[in-house]
């Protein structure tokens, strides 16, 4: 019989603190048998980690320092007489987003997803807070800013603590919903979930309605994923016109950030064509359909075909052997 293993007793004095007490006994707990001991860090795990809490503890020095330096470049540019900024101050933008200044009578209402966030890893999600702050710049420029809801933050989540990195996200006006989805906020008959799996077209804007963009960025892991959610939820769903408007070299799969831009320039009286053509990066290879009839289209097609057989056979012709024209010379002189 294999002897059994006694794990070795450590005395642990009494200790009215019961904070004390866990720690102590967290401390003097061995691995016992078929226990693996946790892996330390390693140097390089190490460097980063200090790396880091040197970063974030110098973070607000640095930006008190650019404050200074944009400072002092608007005060050399006034004393030139040249123009302190390029556009509207903050003073004016916030003004606008509070008095409704430029807004059409259809006031744009969407609402940021956010109730992804035991799907995401760390990089995706500090990558999806980006994409909310290029939302609330876009939005805060606009001509016709918008009413912006940012749904389903978990309180001190991932998303949460990624948000708080950011100084002054507090006093962003903007609507924030924590532990609060869109089903909790907006009536289900007011909800349009946008999603590229929609068989329904977003052809026009309608008032009264929020437009829901799914906060995901997954890289394709969790495909289709915000449709499922939506449509059991028994939400409507639609999709942007992109194939009806532009050929794409891609998939029709767009950032958060890109949906919310081509809804606000669509808001702001674009068209869609030039909306979407306007906002795509130059990677989707995006060019705008011509409105050509079902005729003219057939008819460019076969001068096309015809064309090619025709460039085939002047480059046919252009490879034929000189024994080959010899040989046609001579039948021909027969002749």
């Amino acid at each position: 019989m294999p002897e059994e293993i006694l794990e070795p007793q450590t005395k642990i004095p009494k200790i009215e603190d019961d904070k004390v007490v866990e720690q102590i006994g967290k401390q003097s707990k061995l691995p016992g048998p078929g226990e693996t001991p946790p892996n330390p860090l390693s140097k390089n795990q190490l460097k980063k980690q200090k790396r880091l809490e040197k970063y974030e503890e110098l973070k607000k020095v640095r930006r008190q320092k650019e404050r200074e330096k944009q400072k002092q470049k608007r005060l050399e540019a006034q004393a030139l007489g040249l123009p302190t900024r390029n556009g509207p101050s903050r003073k004016e933008l916030k003004k606008r987003q509070l008095t409704g200044y430029g807004q059409q009578s259809e006031k744009l209402s969407v609402a940021i997803d956010l109730d992804y966030d035991d799907l995401m890893h760390d990089r995706d999600v500090a990558k999806c807070i980006k994409q909310c702050l290029r939302i609330y710049t876009i939005n805060r420029r606009s001509k016709c800013p918008g009413q912006l809801d940012i749904t389903g933050i978990k309180t001190d989540g991932r998303i949460h603590t990624s948000l708080k990195r950011n100084d002054g996200w507090e006093n962003w006006h903007l609507n924030y919903h924590f532990d609060k989805t869109h089903l909790d906020i907006f009536p289900k008959q007011n909800l349009v979930y946008l999603t590229c799996e929609s068989n329904n077209v977003l052809d026009r804007l309608e008032n009264g309605i929020t437009y829901v963009i799914g906060g995901l960025v997954d890289h394709n892991h969790h495909k289709g994923l915000c449709h499922q959610r939506a449509t059991e939820n028994g939400l409507r769903t639609a999709r942007l016109p992109l194939s009806e408007h532009v050929n794409m070299k891609t998939r029709a799969v767009l950032s958060t950030f890109h949906v919310f831009e081509i809804l606000m320039r669509v808001a702001e009286g674009q068209p869609w064509t030039d909306a979407i053509m306007e906002t795509l990066p130059e990677r989707k290879g995006a060019k705008p359909k011509l409105n050509l009839d079902e005729t003219t289209e057939k008819h460019l097609e076969e001068n096309d075909e015809v064309k090619k057989l025709e460039n085939g056979m002047i480059f046919s012709a252009d490879k034929t052997s000189p024994s080959e024209m010899m040989t046609n010379s001579s039948a021909c002189g027969e002749k």
